[in-house]
């Protein structure tokens, strides 16, 4: 048995399906949206899959599901929108489910607990030190900011997880996953996300709250969903792990022109237009050619991204033409 918390969202919707696929039953939490997960409704129907409502803040209930289903490991995917809280209310809500979650494993001992770091957690470094990979120092204080980083909670999930890791001997790992795009994602925060869902209503889709019309040369490491709930499934499963941290991503730069170019190779008579001033995606500001390096979960799991751009956005343009969000 494996917990998935935030199982009814983004991530944890895909990596609880990838379980499940691959021979596992799975537990799923879900706090703000009561609906049936849409990527497990077989599962559930062939008790392949549970649901279980629950607000991670509590901890009476995030013991009783663990009490209740002894999964032999948990998966940490729940969060919430960047910025969606004041400073205040955001460390008091992220730091108190970590550590309930944590405390449940700890009493209950689960034998691996695997918590969702991402990118952000390089926030601070230049861009002399990319690809970034999981051995570099990084720093706890940053001058910058962007609307869809999360540095902090990330950093911070780390330092606590670290803690249980070290000084209790729990097997805790952790996955810094690269930026993430496809089905279930309704934030819409990231370029491809829009393009898709502009492609699929026929209109355009370049708020200025979200970075207007971004340059084609741009981009950073962004992955498509199933790519990365198997990375995570990856972590989650494999016996003899050799590091506490994976990194799990492309592996690369795509560019906005490249998403735009397999947007309208999806959807024949769309088109997007990109600003053209050639910055390349070495410009440095904001998250513009950041990027990780995967050699690690290559080596020790044999992760290797299976979607192209092109093959990913060809999906989720199916999805949400299916599904629409």
């Amino acid at each position: 048995m494996i917990l998935v918390y935030g199982g009814n969202g983004f991530i944890g919707q895909h990596v609880a399906r990838y379980l499940v696929d691959a021979g596992e039953t799975v537990v799923v939490t879900t706090n703000s949206r009561p609906s049936t997960p849409i990527l497990l409704s077989e599962a559930i129907a062939a008790r392949r899959a549970y649901v279980e409502s629950m607000d991670l803040t509590d901890s009476f209930a995030v013991m009783s599901v663990v009490s209740k289903y002894r999964p032999r490991i948990t998966i940490d995917a729940s969060g919430h929108r960047p910025k969606a809280f004041s400073p205040g209310r955001d460390v008091t809500l992220r730091t108190t489910a970590l550590v309930n979650v944590l405390e449940a494993a700890r009493l209950c001992q689960v034998e691996r607990v695997v918590l969702l770091s991402s990118m952000d957690a390089y926030w601070g470094l230049d861009r002399g030190h990319l690809p970034y990979h999981e051995d570099m120092n990084v720093p706890l204080l940053e001058q910058g900011d962007h609307f869809i980083v999360q540095s902090w909670v990330k950093k911070s999930l780390e330092v606590i997880g670290n803690l249980y890791r070290r000084q209790l001997n729990m097997d805790i790992r952790f996955v810094r996953a690269s930026g993430v795009y496809g089905p279930l994602y309704r934030t819409f925060l990231n370029v491809p996300s829009r393009l898709v869902r502009a492609a699929v209503r026929g209109i355009q889709d370049f708020a200025q709250d979200k970075g207007g019309v971004p340059f084609g040369g741009d981009g950073y490491d962004q992955v498509y969903v199933k790519d990365l709930a198997r990375g995570i499934g990856l972590v989650a499963l494999s016996p003899d792990l050799q590091h506490p941290v994976y990194n799990i991503g492309s592996g690369r730069v795509p560019s906005y022109a490249e998403f735009a170019r397999a947007v309208e190779r999806a959807k024949p008579g769309y088109r997007i237009e990109l600003r053209t001033t050639d910055r390349g995606a070495g410009h440095g500001t904001g998250m513009n050619g950041i990027w990780m390096d995967i050699s690690r979960a290559r080596t020790e799991l044999g992760y290797e991204p299976s979607y192209s751009v092109d093959q990913a956005i060809a999906d989720y343009v199916a999805w949400m033409s299916e599904h629409p969000e």
